[in-house]
Parts: C-alpha cells; sequence; structure tokens
C-alpha cells in the first residue's frame, strides 16, 4: 500500500476516533482487558488499576498487572494473590499464591473488609499455629505445614476450639484464631474459590449482555452490548493492512 494512501487513510480513522459520538459510535471506556494473552478477563466490576476511569470502577474490585503481566487481586492487610480465573456468570474468583505456600499469607488472610467470601463448601474454621522445635514434633500426633517447616522447626496448626486438649503444650504459639478453610493450611490446595454477593451480575452475564454503573449512581444496570460502527470496523481492518505492510516510520 502506498504510504501516502496508509497516512491518509490512518488520519481519516483517527478524525473517526475523535468524533466518534457524532457517527454513532461511543467509545466504551469501560471495556474489558487483560494483563496478558490468555489471562483472565478483566470487566465490571472489576477494573484494572491505571486503565479503567473512575466510573467503571466498583469499590473492592481492583485487579492490577504484575511486571510479568500475570492478575493479581490485593486484599486487605496487603494480602496479595494471583488471578486464575473469574466466571462472571457464578460471580466467583479463583486465586492462588504465586509462591506456591499459600500458608505463609493465612495470617492476613481476612475478607472482613472485602466484598468476597469464601466459596460454598469451603467453610473457614479457627485455627491457632505453633512453632516446634524438631525434637518436640511428634508426626504421629500433628500435622506440619512443609512449606512453612524446615529441618530445625515445624509448624503446626490446631483447630481452636480443641487447643486445650490436642495444643503442642511445649510448643509456643504463633498466632491463633485465624478463620480460615482447613484446606487453605496444607499445601495441597493452593488455589481456591471466592465468592461476592454484590454487585448482583450474574442473570446479565448469562443473557450475554453488559453489567455497568447507572449513570453516577452506585446503583447497576444491564444493558445489550453495543456491536461496533461499521465505519470503526472497516477502519481496524485498514489500519491492521496498514500495520502488517508498512513500516510505522515509514510513515
Amino acid at each position: 500500500m502506498d504510504n501516502s494512501l496508509s497516512l491518509c487513510i490512518f488520519l481519516f480513522c483517527l478524525l473517526l476516533l475523535v468524533n466518534a459520538k457524532e457517527f454513532g459510535a461511543e467509545l466504551d471506556e469501560c471495556k474489558e482487558t487483560w494483563c496478558k494473552h490468555h489471562g483472565p478477563t478483566i470487566r465490571f466490576p472489576f477494573w484494572l488499576k491505571d486503565h479503567h476511569p473512575e466510573h467503571c470502577r466498583y469499590p473492592g474490585f481492583e485487579l492490577s498487572c504484575t511486571e510479568d503481566k500475570d492478575t493479581m487481586l490485593e486484599l486487605p492487610r496487603a494480602l496479595k494473590l494471583f488471578v486464575k480465573h473469574i466466571n462472571y456468570t457464578a460471580q466467583q474468583i479463583d486465586v492462588y499464591d504465586p509462591v506456591g505456600c499459600l500458608p505463609r499469607q493465612i495470617e492476613n488472610l481476612t475478607l472482613t473488609a472485602s466484598p468476597f467470601q469464601f466459596a460454598y463448601l469451603y467453610s473457614p474454621y479457627n485455627y491457632t499455629f505453633f512453632n516446634c522445635s524438631s525434637d518436640k514434633y511428634d508426626p504421629d500426633e500433628w500435622s506440619s505445614i512443609p512449606c512453612l517447616s524446615n529441618d530445625g522447626y515445624k509448624i503446626v496448626a490446631v483447630d481452636s476450639d480443641d487447643q486445650a486438649y490436642f495444643a503442642p503444650q511445649s510448643c509456643p504459639k504463633i498466632y491463633g484464631s485465624i478463620s480460615v478453610p482447613s484446606s487453605l493450611i496444607s499445601d495441597y490446595a493452593n488455589d481456591f474459590p471466592l465468592n461476592w454477593s454484590k454487585p448482583i451480575c450474574g442473570n446479565c452475564e448469562a443473557e450475554g449482555k453488559k453489567c455497568g454503573m447507572k449513570g453516577n449512581t452506585s446503583e447497576t444496570q444491564c444493558s445489550p452490548i453495543k456491536k461496533q460502527h461499521t465505519g470503526m470496523l472497516v477502519c481496524n481492518y485498514l489500519i491492521s493492512s496498514i500495520y502488517f505492510t508498512v513500516d510505522p516510520l515509514e510513515l
């Protein structure tokens, strides 16, 4: 394609983009995005830090991209988890510990100030954690948490309701009354699901529609997904052709 013609097409499409509303193609600033190809899709109620504008944001659903383009959710008390998958219809997000040792963050795992809850079948229990030196640890009586332990000491978690009877009395307590599902204090379940109850967008998602904020209010609405204006589609095609046939430095 001739460079001068390519430049004209590019400038025309730029003008069309700037005046999109006049052409009937309203720009969607809240459109979905990703941190990387094949990564979790990020759309309402989730929003990407430094990407989505204020009117696209629902409190507590901020996500960010790491330097390696992993999707990260930060919960209260600076608990950082990576996102594996988001099911918008079921209103469920699957998260995991980035270094493969979820128990290392158990002390900070609290959902009381977040919009999330442990998913069904992940009922939390209160646990107390003890640090036992290897010579005082009895493997027949307690199970240690391998990724927190080494040859010199073993970290043991005991149900707080039963610690009067089963706690290792000769081992100092590290912290107690941590409310987490039992599967999260082992090395075998590094990822786990969280649900959210508000905003309610599952039915809207199931209908193939778009859930979002209603004007400048705190309410949400379900709207049909707008199709891109024909002129914008043509421009996308032409610009793609220019990109693959012309060195931008030659324009």
